[in-house]
């Protein structure tokens, strides 16, 4: 999906409001959401944005930092995957395309 400068403009200085834990109106969220759900890409911003609002900011040079860039919701213990339990194509069920298909 191709985006004007424009909107994506827009889309990034929501996610950063996010990230920030900053106010975001509702009609923001759903204007974000919306092309989430049409572009990877966009939905990695956001995954990554909720990530450093939660977390703050991780270290590249982590193991956090790279669970955080590459969008995967493992920083909480919650999240964590539990080789007795837990099904590892799943788990990573909410990471980027390129990763699912490794």
């Amino acid at each position: 999906m191709l985006l004007n400068n424009q909107k994506r403009l827009k889309i990034q200085e929501i996610v950063k409001k996010i990230s920030s834990d900053k106010e975001v109106s509702l009609q923001e969220r759903i204007y974000v959401e919306k092309y989430a759900k049409q572009s990877t890409t966009i939905s990695l911003w956001l995954k990554k944005a909720k990530s450093i609002r939660r977390h703050g900011l991780q270290s590249e040079d982590t193991i956090n930092g790279l669970i955080q860039s590459l969008g995967i919701d493992g920083l909480d213990r919650d999240n964590h995957f539990k080789r007795n339990k837990d099904d590892i194509s799943e788990w990573f069920g909410g990471s980027p395309e390129w990763i699912k298909r490794s």
